[in-house]
């Protein structure tokens, strides 16, 4: 089958579950590769089996170069250990990876989690773009471009929703959740990518990171949330450390060093997070 059958044959199955983002109506049918709700509101399916859910495209900062670097560094295994811990959160059913970038930490996800269906949204189509790259997988998500202020889904009908270092919109999550379903939002710790942080800013505003503000925010939502600490070192060749360079806007205000940024280079760097998790009720 083709990405478009696989993207087809995946909104068959879980259509009740999704929800027109433009007027709120039902979605009624999947036909010739476009979904349709009760208002009439068309949405085509892609050759790569992705779907545009925005109105007009958003322009962002994240370049079709830094996600293919973070796609080359993810892809190396930067996430895994803490993709595991995610992982062992997940209940079955469908699973939706807001803020998914290039389609990585989705796919992983999906491919340890067999017995769930999952969905990445992200707002910029490069990411979706290059996340609906590669064959058809068995277990091949859903990618969609949206706003995770008007998620596509009914109300409280997924089993989960995954947020990994990226933007988060609570009023939203609480209303796709289902009853039982599960929110895990990974936050960036204060030794994240220390190493690259030293190396790029010795000292100055960005020479230390506090993630306070964004964990003060989610506890006062969720003040029953557990938070589970992972921290551990990865490995670095020189081609990983140039995109791990690229990757991140931690760098962005130091690209007149690049050269010799580069050229010192680093063999390891830090991974440090927290796993916060809620259980809706």
């Amino acid at each position: 089958m083709t990405k478009r059958d696989v993207a087809t044959q995946f909104l068959d199955s879980n259509l009740t579950q999704f929800r027109c983002p433009s007027c709120h109506a039902a979605f009624r049918q999947v036909a010739d590769g476009t979904v349709t709700c009760e208002a009439g509101h068309a949405f085509d399916l892609s050759k790569k089996g992705t779907l545009f859910f925005l109105k007009a495209p958003v322009t962002t900062e994240y370049t079709t170069e830094m996600l293919t670097n973070r796609q080359k560094v993810l892809g190396a295994g930067f996430f895994d250990p803490m993709l595991k811990v995610v992982q062992r959160f997940l209940t079955p059913g469908l699973i939706l990876d807001a803020g998914s970038g290039e389609g990585t930490t989705t796919k992983w996800l999906a491919t340890h989690q067999p017995n769930s269906a999952f969905v990445g949204i992200d707002i910029s189509k490069p990411a979706i773009t290059l996340a609906g790259s590669g064959p058809a997988s068995e277990h091949q998500p859903l990618f969609a471009v949206g706003d995770l202020a008007r998620l596509p889904f009914a109300d409280n009908g997924l089993a989960g929703l995954v947020n990994i270092l990226s933007p988060a919109n609570y009023q939203e999550f609480d209303r796709v959740l289902a009853p039982g379903g599960r929110l895990i939002k990974v936050i960036p710790n204060a030794h994240y990518l220390q190493e690259l942080r030293a190396l790029v800013y010795p000292e100055g505003n960005h020479a230390t990171y506090d993630n306070g503000p964004v964990k003060r925010h989610f506890m006062a939502h969720y003040p029953n949330a557990s938070v589970t600490p992972v921290s551990y070192d990865f490995a670095l060749t020189p081609d990983l450390f140039a995109a791990l360079f690229a990757m991140t806007p931690l760098t962005w205000q130091a690209m007149d060093r690049k050269s010799a940024i580069l050229q010192q280079g680093l063999t390891h760097v830090t991974a440090d997070f927290e796993v916060a998790v809620v259980t809706v009720p």
